[in-house]
């Protein structure tokens, strides 16, 4: 259910967006919201223009239906099809709507099946709700297609999901694999200690190139045994010894977990 708002507090909704009207819109006509961040890709070389100009069609229906109702909407060009950028983009959006005391909710039934675990996944992650639209029926015409999309939704029938939190590093960790997913060829260890100075974290807090050697084998250990060995023994990194350093690349895993910190 959703409850009244506090005080200064905004409600916002999150819908990726596939070919569907009612299973987005429905929700908000009985519930109220402040603003709607419709995800769907309208612009991209990789795919047919027919598919986008299709695309674009419900994204400016619902986008005009959501308007009529007061409520803000926001667009973002998310590449529903790429499971990393849909985790991703949705994570980063509730990290920043939450440090904002705003009140988030994942629609997971406005998209496709890939898109609709993306988006479960990163919510359920940041501690956003996530809810799941019935329909109550499909459509048969190309008329009802464009104007209900795909789903026909007479009645508002809403199913909150239950969520899972994941067992995912420390906000230090995640920090790592983000920076690490952001360089694909990998990084020194001297190097992510100079990250996590440059990015306030405690105890890496005096620069790297500067300490005497017993303090640089204290950093390594604290990087190492602190952040590095429980990535490794995850699965979300690899380590290539080149010189005096280890060279720390991230995994395909490692990938993912990055991108549901929203830190990507």
């Amino acid at each position: 259910m959703i409850e009244g708002q506090g005080f200064g507090e905004e409600i916002v909704h999150i819908v990726p967006l596939g070919f569907e009207v009612d299973r987005a819109v429905k929700p908000f006509e009985k519930y109220k919201a402040n603003k709607a961040y419709l995800l769907c890709i309208v612009e991209s070389p990789k795919y047919s223009r027919s598919m986008l100009q299709r695309q674009k069609h419900y994204l400016d229906i619902v986008t005009r239906r959501l308007n009529s109702l007061g409520i803000e909407v926001q667009f973002s060009n998310t590449d529903t099809f790429d499971l990393l950028e849909v985790v991703g983009t949705i994570a980063k959006i509730i990290r920043e709507e939450k440090s904002r005391k705003n009140r988030v909710f994942v629609n997971m039934s406005a998209a496709g099946r890939l898109t609709s675990f993306g988006a479960a996944l990163a919510a359920m992650h940041q501690g956003a709700r996530v809810y799941y639209v019935v329909a109550d029926d499909y459509s048969k015409t190309e008329e009802e297609l464009l104007d209900h999309g795909i789903s026909i939704c007479r009645k508002l029938r809403m199913q909150f999901i239950e969520n899972l939190r994941l067992s995912l590093p420390d906000e230090r960790a995640q920090m790592v694999l983000a920076k690490l997913c952001r360089e694909e060829r990998g990084m020194k260890t001297d190097k992510i200690i100079g990250f996590l100075r440059e990015e306030g974290v405690e105890g890496f807090d005096k620069e790297y190139e500067r300490l005497e050697r017993p303090q640089k084998i204290n950093y390594l250990m604290k990087l190492n045994k602190g952040i590095l060995e429980k990535l490794a023994a995850e699965g979300y990194i690899t380590r290539e010894r080149v010189g005096k350093y280890n060279t720390i690349k991230i995994t395909e895993s490692g990938k993912y977990v990055a991108h549901i910190s929203g830190l990507v």
